[in-house]
């Protein structure tokens, strides 16, 4: 029988790439983990990005939305977007081999992609529940406070 660190170390996560529309049954259960850690991404955002465990489950999923930002584009004097996602992660994979920061860095990739394929600048932008993450994400990652609230929660960007 395999110890708890041997179990915990054997396990494996891939982060892939999903076109919701296509792969609705992974989308769903992206949903259902959104709704099960309440965190609700707006109507703008689809689930794009998802992790899953050596069981082919969904654990952890990506929410984005590419849109243009015409204020920022105005001031830039070109067209430039916003990426915008929210992260989520099913309590049970909370903690467990970095799967959130796992879809966050590619969700950071996935904006260069579209950076490319649309031949325009962006930038990112999310919301950050977790205080630790946020303080993370701003020191490790290079990400700017737009706002913080007393919870410890962020509106984050990265230009």
């Amino acid at each position: 029988m395999k110890t708890f660190n041997e179990w915990l170390i054997s396990e494996s996560i891939n982060i892939v790439h999903i076109d919701p529309e296509e792969d609705w049954e992974e989308a769903e259960q992206a949903e259902a983990i959104s709704k099960l850690v309440k965190i609700r991404p707006d109507s703008t955002k689809s689930p794009t990005i998802i992790a899953l465990n050596d069981k082919e489950e969904v654990v952890g999923a990506a929410f984005t939305s590419w849109s243009p930002d015409y204020d920022a584009s105005e001031m830039a004097g070109e067209d430039v977007s916003v990426w915008d996602f929210d992260v989520v992660v099913h309590p049970n994979w909370q903690g467990r081999e970095m799967i959130g920061i796992k879809l966050i860095k590619q969700a950071e990739e996935e904006r260069k992609n579209m950076e490319a394929n649309y031949g325009q600048k962006a930038y990112t932008r999310t919301w950050v529940v977790n205080p630790r993450l946020a303080k993370v994400m701003q020191n490790r990652y290079g990400y700017d406070a737009e706002s913080s609230y007393e919870d410890g929660s962020a509106h984050l960007v990265k230009h």
